[in-house]
């Protein structure tokens, strides 16, 4: 069985649809973790979309590039830079409006009886928005200091997903590593050297646009082609539901 599931960038736009005026989508590696769903978004310039605010699932957008704004209920935000937007759950539904042309990453995670619990006891207040400028710098042991870890949306904020970004000169020395608790997945972002994804006895190459998924359990690195490559993914992460390591999860 393989431990990576990939899908090309180009894959991708073969399958992206117009679902409302000016704005397409289409989702990547459907069925990767039961009860998640990941999708890749282009809102056109002067174009506007609604999305819904689910009862029981907890949403987040990473806005890759362009620029406009988001809104849910009387709250607005300027999206002017990479942000991460997590809507209200169980409220009135969100608009975004393009002043130019958009692309964002859609991220859905179902919330069972047991989420929705531990949501009660903790989670950030929403809708939430956070830019790239606010987010937060940190080491992990298995990475040289060349290149920087930002975490944007952090564990249990908004039920088990997460979200970060990797970026530097990709010349630096890794080591394979895994995660017992996370399904995890990765988008080559914009102005990234392709890049190599190690996982299991398995190596795919990884460019702009192109999204991987790997199940918790799994060893994985991401290394350079050639020194001094150049590396930008963003990480989208869900803990597997029982693997838990929050103290408010009772």
């Amino acid at each position: 069985m393989a431990e990576i599931r990939h899908v090309k960038r180009a894959e991708i736009e073969a399958i992206m649809r117009e679902t409302q005026p000016g704005f397409y989508q289409a989702e990547m590696l459907p069925g990767s973790m039961e009860g998640v769903e990941t999708y890749k978004c282009r809102l056109l310039k002067g174009a506007d979309c609604k999305l819904e605010s689910y009862e029981k699932k907890g949403v987040s957008l990473f806005f890759i590039g362009g620029k406009g704004k988001v809104l849910q209920g009387n709250a607005s935000f300027d999206v002017t830079e990479r942000a991460v937007f997590c809507p209200d759950i169980n409220s009135v539904d969100y608009q975004v409006q393009a002043e130019s042309d958009m692309e964002f990453l859609l991220l859905i995670q179902e919330m069972s009886q047991e989420d929705l619990k531990h949501y009660e006891m903790y989670h950030i207040v929403l809708p939430w928005f956070n830019t790239a400028k606010q987010w937060h710098l940190y080491t992990e042991g298995f990475r040289n200091e060349e290149l920087k870890s930002f975490a944007c949306l952090h564990q249990y904020y908004v039920s088990r997903m997460s979200l970060g970004e990797v970026v530097g000169p990709g010349n630096a020395k890794l080591e394979p590593h895994k995660h017992p608790e996370l399904f995890q997945w990765f988008y080559g972002l914009p102005g990234t050297d392709p890049f190599l994804f190690h996982a299991g006895d398995e190596t795919v190459d990884v460019e702009e646009g192109d999204w991987i998924c790997i199940p918790n359990e799994t060893y994985h690195i991401v290394s350079p082609k050639k020194d001094n490559d150049y590396v930008d993914y963003v990480w989208f992460e869900v803990v597997v539901p029982g693997l838990e390591m929050c103290p408010y999860f009772y």
